[in-house]
């Protein structure tokens, strides 16, 4: 737990994701000043998981918050404040988070779209940061896009806009499972997926009598971690290698089609794409490149996140857009 410090006006932020929650304590500047985080049971009820989130958090800062942000896993129906199926957060269906919030602080507070809270926070004071027209891909344990138009969030009527993971790249039913579906955006560029992925080409490389790490890998534990999926693939290991080249021009496809839809300057990647740059933009772009409008596709450029601590920034953000 990182200790707190002083600040002309303390907000507060709350990153819920599928294994963890965030906790932080910053300025509207941007600036975490404290932080801390508890890893997320899934079989507890949200009420429970929160309370201890809003205890941490009161211990973080002895004063008042002027706001309280909430960055969270969609879909999410804004008009009710409730969450939506949340592929990662089954339990949480139906919750009513907005309420929550508002019966838990003496303090504005909003909830939003971790994708969006990202694009926003990539937009105020990262890597988007001067652009007009930009998307987030999160590539993390779920695939969803944040849209920054015409200088401003865009998240539609519903607040459903970007929920990209759900489009099938494929028309058959084949493919990696991602939000329900198979040979979703979510399925080929998650983390989740990717280990799906992963699994399968062990499978493959043994019936092939193939040495690949991924076999020691998956007979470790019975499953591929995406992170040493990737970390495997800059190793040089083949069989990786495949995987990331193939996860790589799916995101590749799907960028292309919003290229053509949204003409953005600028993409950036999320966690698993931030951490590992080489394995994915150069095959993305290329994809991008070959297939969308020429003009646009020679506009677009993909950068990773620029924000140091970008979990607990997009939940700040969101609290912070409460003071603007």
């Amino acid at each position: 737990m990182n200790a707190p410090g002083k600040a002309a006006a303390l907000i507060g932020g709350i990153d819920i994701g599928g294994t963890k929650i965030g906790l932080s304590v910053g300025d509207a500047a941007g600036r975490v000043i404290a932080s801390d985080r508890i890893e997320v049971d899934r079989e507890l009820a949200p009420e429970a998981v929160l309370a201890e989130c809003r205890e941490r958090l009161g211990k973080l800062t002895a004063g008042r918050l002027a706001a309280v942000g909430c960055a969270c896993p969609g879909p999410l129906d804004y008009a009710e404040g409730r969450f939506i199926n949340p592929p990662n957060n089954p339990k949480w269906h139906g919750f009513g988070l907005r309420d929550w919030l508002k019966a838990s602080f003496a303090c504005p507070t909003a909830m939003m779209n971790d994708a969006n809270a990202a694009a926003l926070a990539e937009w105020k004071w990262g890597a988007a940061r001067g652009t007009r027209t930009s998307v987030f891909l999160t590539m993390s344990t779920g695939m969803g896009a944040g849209l920054i138009l015409d200088g401003r969030l865009y998240e539609g009527p519903n607040g459903l806009a970007g929920e990209i993971g759900r489009i099938r790249l494929r028309d058959t039913d084949d493919g990696p499972v991602g939000f329900g579906r198979r040979g979703s955006v979510e399925g080929y560029c998650s983390g989740p997926g990717m280990s799906q992925l992963a699994l399968s080409e062990a499978t493959a490389c043994v019936h092939r009598n193939e040495m690949s790490m991924l076999v020691m890998i998956a007979g470790m534990g019975g499953e591929v971690p995406p992170e040493l999926l990737c970390e495997a693939a800059m190793a040089g290991d083949a069989a990786a290698r495949r995987v990331t080249d193939r996860v790589a021009r799916e995101l590749g496809r799907i960028m292309a089609i919003m290229t053509d839809i949204l003409n953005p300057e600028l993409f950036v990647l999320g966690t698993i794409g931030s951490a590992y740059p080489a394995l994915f933009i150069p095959g993305a772009m290329s994809v991008v490149l070959e297939e969308a409008i020429p003009a646009a596709a020679e506009r677009v450029s993909v950068k990773v996140s620029g924000l140091s601590d970008r979990g607990n920034q997009q939940a700040l953000a969101v609290a912070a857009r409460l003071l603007s």
